[in-house]
């Protein structure tokens, strides 16, 4: 009776860790010389990371197959874009898709959009067009932060109600609103309050970092290390369907990059270390 109980209970804790631990390190980016600055926002295309950094001096693309560096794309930059979250968007007729890039910043609250050309191992970027957002105390919403959603055809911002990503206080806490995604024809683009299509209310979480959408379920993750966690969002209603916290999710630095790659999710922290989820989060229609 005792060895059978024993049995069951190892079975339950052995099923218990492998789902707490949903994410697994796959490799590590390691560039050839030092980065241009603090990771931020990431996106997969044609099987790679296109991994833009603080400041948007460059990107470094990884092969996520192989798990080695390799090209730096330079660009112009800006000491005020932050990169802090990037995703993609399929254009028809199109070899690659646009990667659009929030500038999350107190002073600088626009989105860049990127044409993807070439080959892998000598790719280029070129920006085509600029998303000015309305002001956060125009739309109520700080540090905004964008996430597409390419299939329904909308333009997400997540961020905080009050100026401060890290202060619960003051009734601080999260804001989602919604615009319709420009179309990428014209090179500037001003968003104004009176197109925003819709807004949800969440209770406080630290600091926003990486998001994505895939088949009508948006993934963002939050925090800074110690303090961070992953929410799976149901945008039909606007629902939190479930949220975990990452250290115990097998991520224990600060998360940045989040994208699907097959039919995973992948995150890249601040290390520059890449996890997958592996069928724990299972990125599919339906699912």
């Amino acid at each position: 009776m005792k060895k059978v109980l024993f049995i069951t209970l190892l079975a339950l804790c052995t099923a218990w860790c492998a789902n707490a631990q949903f994410f697994k390190e796959q490799f590590r980016q390691e560039p050839p010389v030092a980065s241009p600055g603090s990771r931020q926002g990431g996106v997969q295309i044609d099987g790679c990371i296109f991994q833009f950094f603080d400041g948007a001096k460059a990107v470094d693309v990884y092969s996520i197959g192989a798990g080695k560096h390799l090209q730096r794309i330079p660009l112009e930059g800006r000491k005020t874009w932050h990169c802090n979250n990037a995703n993609v968007r399929s254009v028809e007729g199109s070899k690659f898709p646009l990667i659009y890039v929030s500038q999350e910043n107190r002073a600088e609250h626009c989105i860049c959009v990127f044409k993807v050309s070439g080959s892998q191992g000598d790719y280029s970027l070129a920006q085509i067009q600029t998303i000015e957002l309305p002001s956060p105390v125009q739309m109520g919403v700080w540090y905004p932060n964008l996430v597409i959603d390419t299939d329904a055809g909308f333009l997400y911002i997540t961020g905080y109600s009050r100026e401060s990503w890290n202060d619960a206080r003051f009734g601080n806490g999260l804001q989602m609103i919604k615009f319709a995604l420009p179309e990428p024809d014209e090179s500037v683009v001003k968003l104004e309050t009176s197109d925003i299509l819709g807004r949800r209310v969440y209770g406080f979480r630290l600091a926003t970092q990486g998001a994505v959408v895939c088949y009508g379920k948006l993934y963002q993750v939050y925090g800074m290390g110690g303090d961070s966690s992953i929410v799976c969002y149901d945008l039909s209603n606007g629902r939190e369907i479930w949220a975990r916290d990452l250290k115990e999710a097998g991520i224990p630095n600060e998360p940045e990059s989040l994208f699907v790659y097959g039919s995973d999710l992948y995150c890249v922290d601040v290390k520059g270390i890449v996890y997958a989820s592996y069928g724990a989060v299972n990125c599919t229609p339906g699912l």
